[in-house]
């Protein structure tokens, strides 16, 4: 990661351990930096939050047909850059 600043993409490669709490002091800043500027970037960690809480105790269990498709589909969506 670069020392002034990160990208949204290097946000998304640290997003689950910025919700554990793992990253390192120095990252941490950064990331939080980045939040405080970024639209994009707080909804996705709010996704993230979303989809975490609504999973929760379904360790085990098999989705309702078509479930698992819509998700897939609705993160690729969600990845695509406006415009295309």
């Amino acid at each position: 990661m670069p020392d002034a600043e990160i990208s949204c993409r290097e946000f998304v490669e640290v997003a689950t351990e910025f919700l554990e709490d793992a990253l390192p002091g120095p990252e941490l800043d950064l990331v939080e930096e980045h939040l405080v500027l970024c639209d994009w970037c707080r909804d996705h960690l709010a996704q993230l939050q979303l989809t975490i809480a609504a999973t929760q105790g379904l360790a085990g269990e098999v989705p309702a047909p078509g479930v698992l498709r819509a998700l897939v589909g609705a993160f690729r969506d969600a990845r695509r850059p406006e415009g295309s």
